[in-house]
């Protein structure tokens, strides 16, 4: 297990996993709720806010495309030096991006416009734990809301036999 430092354990929430993020942090997710604890920042998302969870491997198109454009960069330096300069660098920044933006996971919420990304050391894993736990929650919420109905329809039903 990794260290989550900045989490605060609720009472009542269990851990279900924990894994560490690319290039610092950890991610915990509990039967609550994920926590994404960052250098920068501490953010807790509760599984009712949650929207859809997905993740994205390498963007090889994007690779192809930025490779090109620094092949094309070597190509021009005959001819034009500093634009050749230029593609070289652009595409090598790209495909420098493009690797460090590989295996992310988008959290989609209902709050924010924007998606919360992360960038965890092994993806498959959080996926993984994270779908399963957010079904439970939602199971679970959802029997809640049942009994409740019933509980009020029951309600309902004995204040008319009463009369």
């Amino acid at each position: 297990m990794h260290a989550a430092v900045g989490f605060d354990q609720r009472p009542g929430e269990r851990i279900h996993h924990t894994g560490a993020l690319r290039p610092e942090g950890a991610i915990v997710v509990t039967n609550r709720r994920l926590v994404v604890n960052t250098e920068a920042e501490t953010v807790s998302i509760p599984y009712e806010n949650v929207r859809e969870i997905n993740t994205e491997s390498f963007d090889w198109m994007l690779a192809i495309i930025s490779g090109a454009m620094a092949l094309f960069g070597i190509y021009s330096l005959r001819m034009y030096d500093l634009l050749g300069l230029v593609f070289i660098l652009t595409g090598a920044w790209s495909i420098r991006r493009t690797y460090h933006h590989r295996n992310r996971l988008r959290i989609h919420t209902h709050s924010q416009a924007k998606p919360v990304e992360v960038f965890p050391v092994n993806v498959e894993n959080l996926y993984v734990e994270v779908q399963p736990a957010i079904s439970r929650f939602r199971r679970q919420s959802e029997d809640q809301a049942a009994l409740y109905v019933n509980s009020l329809n029951k309600g309902c039903e004995d204040d008319i036999l009463e009369r």
